[in-house]
């Protein structure tokens, strides 16, 4: 439970006795924090408070670390449901979030899309090494409310531009949803992109467990070398961070109350902040799919934009 006061005297330590806190909000407004510790009964180091955890858990998942929980319990207002999908990455956070160098010449260059014009738009860079069969995301652009005309003027000024092999974006970019000012017919957000000289390759949706283990295959080698040998399979360069971010938070969803007493744990992820990911996603289906893979010749990616 969390009260505002305006009572409380000014203290240098923030406890005021067991379970209960004090303290004042960046706005000047000071908050009483009171803790279910500060009743005895639930005290956890006593019988009769581990009898009242016992009771208490039921109906949360996760038990006393699970993200409901932490929140109505612990008040972790930070708490997120379910389990990290990458749960090694801050433990090996110098191996995979690296330093940018320059990308070699002789490296493919990707570039993965996920539109939003009232959202999030991310646009991300991923090269590739083919001799050593690692990967890089080596760049980004990430933005709230960025209207198509910017982005694309953003993509054209992001220095791998013209080194990339081709950009794919999310399908749902060709439903023709866009209207024109004297005009019936609707366009699609990928059609007003192509009018700008930005064309993609249309991606497909789904796939976030193939992904998730990809990349936990390329993460989870580090767990059996020493630091500082070897190094990861996919790293991330610092001027990616908000790929790094989505990526160290993203999570499985979790069941709600007590109907996870008695499922077994989702293999679904959790929608949301997931922008980069999702652009990262396209590139790496598009990579997987024969017909967009390198050895296939015939390719003409001029079969799959709109000109």
């Amino acid at each position: 439970m969390t009260l505002v006061s305006s009572e409380l005297s000014l203290n240098d330590c923030e406890t005021l006795m067991q379970g209960i806190k004090d303290y004042v909000t960046a706005d000047g407004v000071r908050v009483l924090r009171v803790h279910y510790s500060a009743d005895e009964s639930k005290d956890l180091s006593t019988p009769a408070g581990k009898e009242w955890l016992a009771k208490s858990l039921i109906g949360y998942p996760g038990g006393i670390t699970g993200a409901k929980w932490r929140r109505e319990m612990e008040i972790d207002f930070n708490a997120q449901g379910g389990q990290l999908v990458f749960p090694n990455m801050e433990q090996h956070r110098e191996r995979i979030y690296i330093t940018p160098f320059d990308v070699p010449d002789d490296w493919y260059i990707y570039g993965g899309f996920d539109y939003a014009g009232r959202g999030t738009t991310a646009f991300v860079v991923l090269a590739h090494d083919k001799r050593n069969d690692d990967y890089y995301m080596i760049d980004e652009f990430y933005k709230k409310n960025a209207g198509y005309v910017a982005t694309c003027e953003a993509i054209k000024a992001n220095p791998f531009y013209e080194r990339m092999e081709w950009i794919v974006a999310d399908p749902s970019m060709w439903t023709r949803t866009q209207e024109r000012a004297g005009v019936t017919e609707l366009v699609s957000m990928a059609q007003l992109f192509s009018e700008q000289g930005v064309h993609f390759a249309r991606g497909s949706r789904g796939g976030d467990t193939e992904f998730a283990e990809l990349i936990n295959q390329k993460w989870g080698e580090m767990d059996k070398k020493k630091k500082g040998e070897g190094h990861p399979s996919y790293r991330i360069m610092q001027r990616c961070k908000h790929h790094f971010s989505e990526m160290s938070q993203w999570r499985y969803s979790e069941w709600a109350n007590a109907t996870g007493q008695h499922k077994n744990v989702k293999e679904t992820m959790i929608d949301k902040n997931n922008h980069s990911i999702d652009a990262a996603k396209y590139i790496f289906k598009a990579l997987s799919t024969n017909w967009m893979a390198e050895k296939v010749e015939t390719f003409n990616i001029s079969k799959h934009i709109v000109n």
